[in-house]
């Protein structure tokens, strides 16, 4: 029975990342250049906060253009206590982190993005 349970669990670990992968609708990496309005790279300032926005500084606009710090909802909140939630697409950034940010559209000067928009992490220089 035991060994019944750990080949299940074993199972549904090697099945959580295809999951995940299939929530995003398929495109090509020229589609999510064109669909998105803005592309930039940057320096992320912050880690998760607790409203799930979190500024980069831009070294390089990709696509369109704006200023040298910008505000990018991510999908990732995270509240002092150490609680919070994270969407399935969501982006995980960390403090000092270099990004390719793909922004589909933009509310109150705040930039949205998901890994089904393109966005990925860089490696640094």
């Amino acid at each position: 029975m035991a060994g019944k349970a750990v080949l299940l669990l074993a199972t549904a670990a090697l099945a959580l990342p295809a999951v995940a992968a299939a929530s995003c609708i398929p495109v090509t990496p020229a589609q999510q250049r064109a669909q998105a309005k803005v592309i930039f790279e940057g320096i992320a300032l912050d880690s998760p906060t607790a409203t799930g926005v979190q500024r980069f500084r831009v070294t390089r606009y990709v696509k369109g253009s704006g200023p040298k710090q910008v505000r990018v909802s991510t999908g990732e909140v995270r509240h002092a206590g150490g609680g919070g939630v994270v969407t399935s697409v969501g982006i995980h950034v960390v403090r000092g982190e270099k990004w390719r940010i793909f922004s589909r559209d933009s509310a109150q000067r705040v930039m949205r993005t998901s890994v089904c928009d393109g966005s990925k992490r860089l490696a640094l220089a």
